[in-house]
């Protein structure tokens, strides 16, 4: 059995790859590439999927949430005294001028709107943090519970695995491969040359 390269025999394509592929040959290549992917990733304890590079990154959005917010509640309870001090100045009991204290009051005020937009986005970057980490979990499992299916699977089952795996394959000359999946590996820490495993 083999497989056919559409576009070139039907010459919509102008490239230097074969016009057919020994089926087994392919099929072998990417079993290969499954049970290495899945060898790797069964060897990292699910504990350690967040490396110190993404633990590190997570302290610092945190970090920053919390200097961000120290700073918002700092410039609020200073608005919160201007303003007193508004109260007191139109009753004539403030030393300040009313126009000084207007014009500190609006200082106070664009500050705080601006430290209160810095911590939105302190805040989103944080949860979109929190959503990789939940997102990488999740696709660990699944591969993990594929890695399990996979060796006592059936082809059918097989290539509902490998579906899930790998959104595109690309065949070149001599059974170099291209390959783009559909989790990122690279967030895994595999350091996995696709490449070099395929071909």
């Amino acid at each position: 059995m083999r497989y056919i390269c559409y576009g070139k025999t039907r010459k919509q394509t102008d490239c230097d790859g074969q016009t057919g592929y020994t089926a087994h040959i392919l099929d072998g290549i990417i079993d290969k590439l499954v049970r290495q992917i899945f060898e790797r990733m069964k060897a990292i304890p699910k504990s350690e999927i967040v490396n110190a590079r993404y633990r590190e990154k997570m302290e610092e959005r945190k970090k920053l949430l919390r200097s961000i917010r120290a700073d918002y509640t700092k410039a609020a309870d200073e608005l919160d005294m201007l303003k007193a001090e508004v109260i007191k100045a139109l009753r004539g009991e403030s030393t300040f001028s009313k126009e000084l204290l207007g014009s500190m009051v609006s200082e106070a005020e664009a500050k705080c709107a601006e430290l209160q937009k810095q911590f939105e986005d302190a805040q989103a970057a944080y949860e979109e943090g929190q959503a990789v980490l939940h997102s990488l979990e999740e696709q660990y499992d699944n591969v993990i519970s594929w890695a399990d299916l996979y060796d006592t699977a059936s082809l059918e089952a097989k290539k509902m695995i490998v579906n899930c795996l790998i959104r595109r394959v690309e065949v070149y000359r001599d059974y170099k491969l291209h390959i783009d999946f559909n989790i990122d590996f690279t967030q895994f820490s595999l350091g996995l040359d696709i490449v070099e495993i395929a071909a």
